[in-house]
């Protein structure tokens, strides 16, 4: 299509090498800021910034690339990012007004999207494009959002006869039925990746015999919990080289993408399911996601609960009548010629590019784009102001008064925010003082004490906030006598 790409990366470029021919430039991130105009074969830095997911790594860097060249910006949205965050963090999300945003960048590692600040970030863009329908409610209106689903090499990805050498390879015995899964595993998608694991037991148990196929980074640990007659119907292969995945998707009878219906499942489109529905198979999903995109018994083949029995059940029917099961493949192939089609999806995004493009202000971007310490809030309700005063606005007077006041209220509830955590944090050192001096008395010698090895802690413990967890810790499980034991003994370490 013409487009000159370039992919940068925090990390790990070697990455980069698997793949046999390079379409684009890869990266780092601290290479491309050193030195934007070095990015692109013709010196000059980026007509748009694609910027995948929010999340903090990817906000960080696309803010001080607009401090040294304001762009056009795409945020592409592929996950429950609220939900997710909320799971690593161990909150739900009804306690995040309880914690600051600082508090909450200290715990949560930059890999996933800030709960107060990913939001704010979309609303900057210039355009949005997401995964799947349903991401369309993390888009403000104000933001134009489009649909580009995952494309697929149709061609690559194609129905084929399973390879009896592989068959062999892989010790699959004749009688025997076959479930491919490729796929990482993470402690998100872990559980239903054990469950899969547990069908097959289940479809073993009831006469079938059959064999789960799995590839994808990090190994399936748990198989030695599994009992032995099920762990040895598993084959873990790993990482396989790209090229080998098509005839190793061949194989199945059935491919499944396990699953519950739940936020995380539903808000996301996993990369293997285009391929899966690609290859002609019979594909089993949860009724989640792009669920409502197709039609159960025709073809796809849906579970509702997503437990290992119903799994189970659902793979032996469609063993049971292969006909039916050729059907169900036969259309999933239909639906991903309908849109799957790379070439296609290709065409919409830079359908959405010419959208960001058309909608990006020079000069509001050279305004809101001056410092990379800004808060994100902040930022958000700058330009929501400038676009209402804008004469060029896309939008009529009323809808800019209500940008306005929208932006005041960003305003409001930031300078809130702000003084809510000043005092949270003069209360936690309060707190932290009161404790030590409470815990080891008020004598010259322990004071001199506490607060040589205060400074010492503090660090430790990432700050007054994560000491004075750590202090009423020993509280709960020694109790008094712990933590003057820990302080005040010489011989005593603190953790």
């Amino acid at each position: 299509m013409g487009h000159s790409c370039a992919v940068a990366v925090p990390n790990n470029l070697e990455t980069a090498q698997q793949y046999s021919k390079l379409v684009f430039r890869p990266m780092l991130y601290s290479d491309v800021l050193s030195d934007p105009e070095s990015v692109f074969p013709d010196a000059r830095s980026a007509d748009v910034v694609f910027a995948w997911t929010p999340r903090e790594v990817v906000r960080c860097f696309v803010t001080s690339y607009m401090v040294k060249c304001p762009t056009p910006l795409i945020i592409y949205l592929e996950d429950h990012e609220l939900w997710i965050s909320c799971r690593a963090l161990g909150l739900e999300e009804a306690s995040l007004a309880q914690h600051t945003d600082q508090s909450i960048a200290e715990r949560l590692p930059n890999t996933f999207s800030h709960p107060f600040r990913y939001s704010g970030f979309i609303g900057l863009a210039d355009a949005v494009a997401v995964i799947q329908d349903k991401l369309a409610i993390e888009c403000p209106p104000w933001v134009h959002c489009a649909t580009v689903m995952p494309g697929v090499d149709l061609e690559f990805f194609s129905p084929r006869e399973a390879n009896s050498i592989l068959r062999k390879q892989y010790g699959i015995a004749e009688n025997e039925r076959v479930i491919v899964y490729t796929g990482g595993l993470n402690s998100f998608t872990k559980p239903a990746i054990e469950t899969l694991c547990r069908a097959i037991g289940v479809i073993n148990s009831q006469g079938y015999p059959c064999k789960l196929i799995r590839s994808g980074p990090v190994s399936l640990s748990s198989l030695s919990q599994l009992p032995s007659e099920v762990a040895d119907a598993i084959v873990d292969l790993g990482v396989l080289p790209r090229e080998e995945l098509p005839d190793l998707l061949a194989l199945a009878d059935v491919l499944v993408q396990p699953g519950k219906v739940d936020p995380f499942e539903d808000l996301r489109l996993p990369g293997k399911l285009p391929e899966f529905l690609a290859m002609g198979r019979p594909v089993l999903m949860p009724d989640v996601n792009i669920a409502h995109l197709l039609e159960d018994g025709v073809n796809v083949i849906l579970t509702r609960t997503g437990s290992a029995e119903e799994i189970a059940t659902k793979c032996i029917a469609l063993f049971a009548n292969p006909q039916q099961a050729d059907k169900i493949g036969q259309a999933g192939r239909l639906f991903a010629e309908r849109n799957f089609d790379a070439k296609s999806q290709a065409k919409q995004m830079s359908h959405v590019y010419n959208i960001a493009s058309e909608n990006y202000n020079a000069a509001i971007a050279a305004k809101v784009w001056q410092s990379e310490y800004k808060n994100v809030s902040q930022l958000l309700a700058l330009k929501l102001q400038l676009i209402a005063d804008s004469k060029a606005s896309k939008f009529n007077s009323a809808t800019n008064e209500v940008l306005k006041e929208h932006a005041k209220y960003i305003e409001l509830m930031q300078l809130r925010l702000d003084g809510l955590e000043v005092r949270v944090n003069e209360r936690h050192k309060w707190i932290t003082k009161y404790i030590w001096g409470t815990f080891v008395g008020f004598q010259l010698l322990r004071i001199k004490k506490v607060f040589k090895l205060l400074p010492f802690a503090l660090s430790m413990y990432g700050g007054h906030r994560g000491l004075i967890m750590h202090l009423l810790g020993i509280y709960k499980d020694e109790g008094i006598k712990g933590i003057k034991r820990r302080v005040l003994d010489p011989g005593t370490k603190l953790t």
